[in-house]
C-alpha cells in the first residue's frame, strides 16, 4: 500500500523559473543504467556526457562546474539533456528529485522534499487540513487518521502548532548542526538575538508544516519513537514560525530549513531530543 499527500500529483518543476535549482550545489550521482546509456550516446552531446562524468569506487557522478553547477544546466535554467533528448534521458536521481519514498511497516510513504520551492508553495497554499491519499483506494484522510493506520498513537493536540517559541535547547542543537553556508549561521544568530521580543504568528498553515515535517521522519519511528519525532516537528515548526515573526511570512524560511536539516542524516539526528 502506498500513501501520498493530496498535493503530490500536482507537483511540477519550475524549471527555468526556479530560484534555487537542484542542479546547483549538489553532487549528482549517475546510476549504472544511465551511465551505460550516456556512454553509448553518439554525437557531440554524447561526447560532452562522457567528458562530464567522473567514475569512482562509489559510482559515477557529474563533474560540477567551477560555479558548482551541473554541466548540463543552461543559462536559461533549463536542462540540456531534457531539451535535446526528453525527460527519459535523465538519470534516476534527477528524474526522482524532489520525490522521496520511505517504508513504514508494509506501507510506502511517498512525498516531496521541502528543499524545493515549488513543493513549499504547494504545502503553504492553503490553511485547510493536510490530507493524505491511499494510492489503492483513493481514500483521503487527515494526518491523525494516517498515524492510526500506521499503528501509531498520539494526542491530536500534539499535531497542532502551539504558537510557542523554539526552546533554547533546540536552538543550541541547531547551532551544532553542520551549516549549509555562512548565511545560515548568521540567520540563526540574528533570530536568537531577536527571539525575546518576537510575537509568534497564528496561522493554520503551521499545522500543515508540523505534520508534514513529522511525516517526512516517520520511517525513524521504530528506532527513535514517535514522541521524539513529534517534539522534533514541534520545535522545527516553532523555529520556522519565529523566522516568519522576525522577517515576515516567507516560504523561503521553510525551504531553507529543509535544505539545512532534512538532507543530512547527521543534522536531523542532532535535533532529535534525547
Amino acid at each position: 500500500m502506498s500513501i501520498y499527500p493530496d498535493f503530490y500529483e500536482r507537483f511540477a518543476c519550475l524549471a527555468g523559473a526556479c530560484r534555487h535549482s537542484c542542479c546547483r550545489g549538489w553532487e549528482i550521482d549517475v546510476d549504472e543504467q544511465s551511465a551505460a546509456v550516456y556512454e553509448a550516446l553518439p554525437g557531440a552531446l554524447g561526447d560532452q556526457l562522457r567528458q562530464s562524468i567522473e567514475h569512482g569506487d562509489e559510482g559515477a557522478h557529474f563533474r560540477l562546474t567551477a560555479e558548482a553547477r551541473c554541466p548540463f544546466l543552461r543559462i536559461d535554467g533549463l536542462c540540456e539533456l531534457i531539451v535535446e533528448l526528453g525527460e527519459d534521458a535523465l538519470c534516476d536521481i534527477c528524474a526522482l528529485h524532489p520525490r522521496f519514498y520511505e517504508d513504514v511497516g508494509e506501507t510506502e510513504l511517498c512525498g516531496l522534499g521541502l528543499s524545493c520551492e515549488a513543493v513549499c508553495a504547494l504545502l503553504l497554499e492553503t490553511e485547510a487540513p493536510l490530507c493524505f491519499v491511499d494510492g489503492e483506494s483513493g481514500e483521503c484522510f487527515d494526518f491523525a487518521r494516517l498515524l492510526i493506520r500506521l499503528g501509531f498513537s498520539t494526542e491530536e493536540q500534539a499535531l497542532a502548532y502551539s504558537g510557542k517559541k523554539p526552546s533554547e535547547a533546540f536552538l543550541d542543537r541547531l547551532a551544532g548542526t553542520e551549516a549549509i553556508d555562512a548565511h545560515w549561521t548568521a540567520e540563526l544568530a540574528a533570530l536568537r538575538a531577536a527571539l525575546p521580543g518576537l510575537t509568534m504568528p497564528t496561522d493554520l498553515r503551521y499545522d500543515r508544516v508540523l505534520q508534514y515535517l513529522l511525516y517526512r521522519q516517520l520511517e525513524r519511528a521504530e528506532d527513535w519513537g514517535l514522541d521524539v519525532l513529534v517534539r522534533y516537528a514541534q520545535e522545527s515548526t516553532a523555529f520556522i514560525a519565529a523566522q516568519d515573526a522576525m522577517e515576515g511570512f516567507d516560504p523561503e524560511h521553510l525551504r531553507r530549513y529543509s535544505e539545512q536539516i532534512e538532507y543530512s542524516t547527521e543534522n536531523v539526528e542532532i535535533l532529535l531530543p534525547k
